[in-house]
């Protein structure tokens, strides 16, 4: 193919790639190494309560002729990284000299609202949050990549009739929005929902809501519930295409079922296998919605949540930022030995 007729077809793609992907790549990136702080002024303003009218002296934010908020910014380098990862010691290491003063003798704003001083809390946070991310990335992985092998062979031997109706039952799980699921699952084992109520018929009591363990739990069953189908379809799929003649061979030198399926059938999906392995490995470690809705981050908390909870409860973006960008190197590091795995693979079979 000529370079020109290349360049033609892939420079969509890689203009959608740079602004949808890239460019916001590179500006959360810049945000995390800079610390804006809005310039404060004094103003005397009158207030009238029930004894009659007084001026008080107040701060507030200085404002240009276009009525904008005027902001300064400077370059701070790695320090919100310190300080997600608990190396500052304290907010204030990472603002430190950020009070700029004004033409009233104002300061301006030195840091978001809230945050925690001490390097322990952020600390643990952190590790806290990066924990649990792990632990659901790496026990969620199998139980999807398996039950969707599992669920395509099972489907791949049923009867015609059959395969229509279990097919649109079983991708109903993923058709539904994540916040959607999320919130079934919270219905359902409530302290008044269906599956706690039957199984307080049975003598079992549990406060699924009410405790770490059992609320972790259900973020592992529904990330399980979640994404079992997308493993169905591409697997399911891929079975479509396993080389006919070659099971028929196998059956003819007297392969059992098992035999056929580790020395043909598994061959010929591992490349969906990993495939699967990668994206969900990916999705994983962004786990967000369930977190959220099921637990609010009482009794863990994730990566992804613990950058939400940044931006909304501290309103500091440049931390958030650096916690995003945390967020992507991480899923780099759990992808990469995957990665070269499978470039190698690929580099010997050339």
């Amino acid at each position: 193919m000529k370079l020109r007729s290349f360049l033609g077809f892939a420079a969509p793609s890689v203009v959608l790639m740079l602004a949808l992907l890239a460019l916001p790549l590179v500006m959360t990136l810049w945000l995390s190494v800079r610390h804006c702080a809005p310039e404060l002024e004094l103003a005397t303003v009158q207030q009238s309560g029930p004894f009659g009218t007084q001026q008080v002296t107040t701060q507030r934010a200085r404002v240009s002729t276009a009525g904008e908020p005027i902001e300064h910014c400077r370059f701070v380098g790695a320090a919100y990284y310190r300080k997600i990862l608990g190396i500052a010691e304290s907010e204030a290491a990472v603002t430190a000299g950020a009070s700029l003063p004004s033409a009233t003798g104002a300061t301006s704003a030195t840091g978001a609202t809230g945050a925690t001083s001490a390097t322990g809390g952020a600390h643990n946070e952190f590790l806290s949050a990066l924990a649990f991310t792990l632990f659901y990335a790496f026990v969620t992985t199998p139980f999807v990549v398996l039950g969707g092998l599992a669920l395509a062979l099972g489907v791949q031997h049923i009867t015609a009739r059959l395969k229509g109706v279990v097919i649109s039952a079983a991708l109903l799980p993923f058709i539904i929005t994540p916040v959607v699921g999320a919130l079934a699952i919270k219905w359902l084992f409530r302290d008044d929902g269906l599956v706690t109520q039957l199984l307080a018929q049975v003598g079992v009591q549990v406060f699924w809501m009410g405790q770490a363990w059992s609320a972790r739990l259900l973020i592992v069953l529904y990330g399980i519930w979640h994404v079992l189908p997308f493993a169905f379809v591409v697997l399911y799929a891929g079975l479509q295409s396993v080389p006919q003649d070659a099971l028929e061979a196998a059956t003819l030198d007297g392969a059992s079922r098992w035999q056929k399926l580790r020395h043909v059938t598994l061959p010929h999906l591992a490349p969906l296998l990993l495939f699967v392995t990668l994206i969900h490995l990916m999705d994983a470690y962004r786990v967000f919605e369930p977190v959220l809705v099921l637990t609010q981050g009482a009794f863990t908390t994730s990566v992804q949540y613990l950058t939400y909870h940044v931006l909304l409860q501290e309103n500091n973006p440049h931390k958030a930022s650096a916690a995003a960008v945390l967020t992507v190197l991480g899923i780099c590091i759990i992808l990469l030995p995957l990665l070269v795995k499978t470039w190698r693979e690929q580099r010997r079979g050339a």
